[in-house]
């Protein structure tokens, strides 16, 4: 076999007749408030996504009120930041727990990141507060995966490599990130847990995948002013999402209503291939994903062409090639938007 010869549509057939998915714990470690984690993943196989579990127990004490309302962004607020490094200075994944929950939400739907008050669900968040202190679960479990979709070989990591280390850092917050101070409550964060799996792939014994992309997920935040803002997006990669959350300066999502006229993405200034009112953009999102996003949150998904995260690379956009690659946004106050992206880049 030529193996040289062989198009990244044959090697990705040759090496799904030979290889076998694997799910292992890469360790549990206990966290505190304002706290780094880190893990490093043992140099075995071909890695495919990772698994991030946070649980934390948070007491909230009131003489009189017997609920308390959560941060708007909670329990994914308490997750600062998470990062995926490798040596060679790339990072796969650098983004906030909030960004990070609606990119899981473009992977397969809403339903699965519905908060539930208890039970097995990958989102558990108790609001319950009495004069002697109570005691609320708070867990939530999110996905980082690195291979481009269940069913493409695109963007997985050689960790069988001397030569490789990739390392998970996790940052926490603080209580106030799931709880804001209130006049008259009490509120305590313990007994706080982070725990990662790795799913990866067994070396098939010929014909390795096509590793020469990598997919990246990051995020930046942008000031707002009151009016038009016009935000440059890095170019030189090729985007399959851009997403966006907006809030204004207090700081709480803002509304449809806080975003005046329309949201436009802009190449090379006379080019706009799409201008779209917000209340338009939810709409679309929430057919893509199975229902609404959070207030304050959109997302241009260039890879559903009909089926969400599965689709062709027609509307891909290869910026590369662009001189300018803009979002305006006409914001109706002062505030931030979180900007997230998941491209490709070509690493030889």
């Amino acid at each position: 076999m030529a193996e040289k010869n062989l198009t990244a549509q044959e090697r990705a057939a040759y090496f799904n007749m030979n290889t076998r998915r694997n799910f292992q714990p890469v360790g549990t470690i206990t966290g505190a408030e304002n706290s780094l984690v880190s893990f490093n993943l043992p140099k075995s196989k071909l890695l495919a996504g990772l698994r991030l579990s946070i649980a934390a127990t948070l007491t909230a004490t009131h003489a009189s009120s017997t609920s308390y309302t959560p941060h708007e962004d909670a329990p994914f607020s308490f997750l600062k930041r998470v990062e995926v490094r490798l040596n060679n200075g790339f990072s796969p994944f650098a983004i906030s727990g909030p960004a990070l929950a609606e990119y899981n939400k473009t992977l397969r739907g809403i339903v699965p990141l519905s908060v539930a008050a208890s039970g097995r669900g990958r989102v558990v968040q108790g609001v319950t507060s009495s004069s002697g202190g109570t005691t609320n679960a708070v867990r939530f479990l999110l996905d980082l995966p690195i291979m481009l979709n269940p069913r493409d070989p695109i963007g997985l990591i050689l960790l069988q490599n001397e030569e490789t280390l990739c390392t998970v850092d996790v940052s926490l917050g603080a209580v106030g990130d799931l709880a804001p101070a209130s006049s008259g409550y009490t509120f305590a964060v313990s007994s706080i847990s982070v725990s990662l799996m790795s799913d990866t792939f067994t070396l098939p014994a010929s014909v390795m995948p096509d590793i020469s992309v990598l997919k990246l997920v990051q995020e930046r935040t942008e000031t707002l002013i009151n009016g038009e803002n016009i935000i440059k997006l890095p170019t030189g990669l090729t985007y399959r999402k851009l997403g966006f959350i907006v809030y204004n300066a207090t700081p709480a999502r803002v509304a449809d209503s806080g975003i005046t006229g329309t949201l436009d993405v802009m190449f090379n200034q006379a080019d706009v291939p799409i201008r779209i009112k917000p209340l338009e953009l939810a709409a679309y999102n929430a057919d893509s994903y199975g229902g609404a996003l959070p207030q304050g949150s959109y997302v241009l998904d260039f890879s559903d062409n009909g089926i969400a995260n599965l689709g062709g690379a027609r509307d891909y956009v290869d910026s590369e090639r662009l001189t300018e690659f803009w979002l305006k946004i006409n914001a109706a106050a002062a505030g931030t938007v979180k900007i997230w992206s998941e491209t490709l880049a070509r690493l030889r």
